[in-house]
């Protein structure tokens, strides 16, 4: 079963008629029919704002300005070489292979990393991945500070401000 507002396939296993879950790429709120089909309940918020992450272009160049509330750090980069990597890591494509742990149940996350070169010098994405949680989107920038977001909605943000 997929999203009736972004088309995200979705885990309905166990899921009851009348139930009620989250579309974890849109943010829609989706309510499970007797038939077998999604009704949206609440779509996904229109211009929504994440936290710690302002991102705008200027011409070839985004530039990402990440926040904790008291340090500001900015970022230049080509938006072309931005907008690939995002693709490469929601594609499950980075330069390092998922890591898997060698214990059961898989206590580790596993992740996803693509290296980028932004004016201020390198930058790595890494896309995160730990059982029956939101993915993460994780940039280390230059400076050494790491900034972590919710993978679908940084992926929506960027995408929709770069492309």
């Amino acid at each position: 079963m997929v999203c009736p507002v972004c088309g995200e396939a979705l885990d309905l296993e166990g899921m009851e008629p009348g139930g009620i879950l989250d579309c974890e790429a849109c943010g829609a709120v989706l309510k499970l029919l007797s038939d077998g089909t999604l009704e949206v309940v609440e779509p996904p918020a229109e211009g929504e704002v994440l936290f710690g992450l302002e991102a705008f272009g200027e011409g070839e160049e985004a530039v990402l300005r990440f926040s904790d509330g008291t340090l500001e750090e900015e970022v230049r980069l080509l938006k072309a070489e931005l907008l690939e990597a995002l693709a490469r890591l929601e594609e499950g494509v980075g330069e390092e292979p998922p890591k898997e742990a060698e214990d059961e149940p898989n206590l580790e996350p596993d992740y996803l990393t693509v290296h980028l070169e932004s004016q201020e010098g390198p930058l790595a994405l890494r896309r995160i991945f730990f059982p029956g949680a939101e993915d993460l989107l994780e940039f280390s920038l230059p400076s050494g500070s790491l900034y972590q977001l919710p993978f679908h909605k940084a992926l929506r943000y960027l995408k929709s401000l770069l492309s």
